[in-house]
């Protein structure tokens, strides 16, 4: 059975019962690397090593989107 077909079976049984569903696979992830890049930007400024003030007054042109969930059905 792979990952995926594991995650529809979860899915499915904690919807019969009336509970959420479990973080989609690999979600995890994605909010790990979003906590290091604001952890890293705050370190960046408490020393004083942020970007100049011209280049769109202090934000990164590649800022990471906020995580959304998708909603997805079987």
């Amino acid at each position: 059975m792979s990952m995926y077909e594991q995650y529809a079976l979860d899915s499915w049984r904690l919807s019969s019962d009336g509970q959420a569903p479990p973080p989609a696979p690999g979600s995890h992830e994605a909010k790990l690397l979003r906590a290091w890049w604001v952890a890293r930007r705050e370190a960046r400024r408490a020393w004083g090593d942020e970007a100049p003030a011209g280049r769109g007054a202090g934000v990164p042109a590649v800022a990471p989107r906020p995580l959304k969930r998708r909603a997805r059905r079987a």
